[in-house]
């Protein structure tokens, strides 16, 4: 388990990617930002990552934005 001053999607899939960790907590990101993960699988630019249902239309904007790379107010 890694914790601690761990807040971009990067440094969480290189501790899962090399094995330091099975499993990474994160606490800070999700106290400044709920949607943390969703936001985050927009930055990585991952398909599968489900939202949930009142929020889908979000999740379709945010990822043409992103695909645009014109998602400046994001903060991962």
């Amino acid at each position: 388990m890694a914790v601690g001053n761990i807040y971009e999607p990067d440094h969480v899939n290189s501790i899962l990617l090399a094995g330091r960790a099975d499993l990474v907590c994160l606490a800070r990101p999700h106290l400044s930002n709920p949607y943390w993960t969703l936001h985050a699988a927009v930055t990585l630019q991952d398909q599968h990552e489900q939202w949930p249902l009142p929020y889908e239309a979000g999740a379709e904007q945010m990822k043409r934005l992103a695909e645009r790379g014109d998602v400046q107010g994001l903060k991962v």
